[in-house]
């Protein structure tokens, strides 16, 4: 019994031995390692084989949140064998910890998923970036004075200041203040000023009228002359029309006469 089943424990342990490993055993991520502080664009290196192989898919989400959580970034249709899978592009992402994973596809939908997690992104501090302040006051502009032209008295025509008569008490004699008489000469001349526009006025005045009644003499006496120069008119037509009627007349018996003429001379 011990000769048969020595050489069968030998040969499954030979067969055992000799059986290539499982994917999930030979998949995984090997860069970025867990807990390691990246940022920018991250090259993703590791192994994704399987068999039968379909595809390998690479996927990241932040912490914490559930499986439901994780983002598609990059992935293959050919097995990648301890090289590189991707690149993340984590510049982008807020700060904070994240996981990745690595899910490697069998042709029949079977998969195996392996992670790498506590990844630190983006958490590195910056600092803020000091506003430059300019020390030097900006000048203003000083305001440009204006000139306004003071106004110019208006000269009073026709009027005199009487001088101020002091009385023995040195005060205005009366109490009253002088008052404007008109200059002589100013008022003939205001006087001949109106006297002249009078004259000129009752001129104008005449010599519309005169105007007017010779305008009207002319047309009545140019009615007149077309009243009779149609009446001629009239008169001339009438006799034409009547020596026209009368020598009709004339040719129209000298022809009844001519032709019984005639027909008595063929007849006779």
């Amino acid at each position: 019994m011990w000769r048969v089943v020595l050489p069968l424990a030998s040969l499954a342990f030979l067969l055992l031995w000799g059986r290539p490993l499982h994917a999930q055993d030979q998949s995984g991520i090997t860069s970025p390692a867990p807990g390691a502080a990246i940022s920018g664009d991250v090259p993703i290196f590791g192994t994704a084989i399987i068999d039968p192989f379909q595809k390998y898919e690479l996927h990241f989400k932040q912490e914490p949140s559930g499986n439901d959580a994780y983002i598609y970034f990059f992935g293959g249709t050919a097995p990648v064998a301890n090289g590189q899978l991707g690149v993340w592009q984590a510049g982008g992402l807020p700060p904070g910890a994240y996981t990745l994973r690595l899910r490697v596809v069998k042709q029949d939908g079977n998969y195996a998923e392996t992670f790498v997690p506590n990844l630190s992104v983006n958490q590195g501090a910056v600092e803020p970036t000091a506003t430059p302040t300019s020390s030097e006051v900006t000048p203003t502009s000083e305001p440009t004075a204006t000139f306004t032209p003071a106004p110019q008295p208006t000269p009073a025509v026709g009027q005199v200041d009487q001088p101020q008569v002091e009385g023995e008490d040195g005060a205005a004699a009366g109490g009253l203040l002088p008052t404007a008489t008109p200059v002589a000469g100013n008022a003939e001349a205001a006087a001949g000023g109106q006297s002249l526009t009078a004259v000129v006025g009752d001129s104008a005045t005449a010599g519309t009228a005169g105007a007017g009644a010779e305008e009207d003499s002319i047309t009545r006496q140019l009615g007149e002359a077309l009243a009779m120069e149609r009446l001629r008119t009239y008169f001339l037509n009438g006799v034409r029309i009547a020596a026209a009627v009368f020598v009709g007349l004339a040719v129209l018996l000298f022809g009844k006469r001519l032709l019984e003429w005639v027909l008595r001379r063929f007849n006779g």
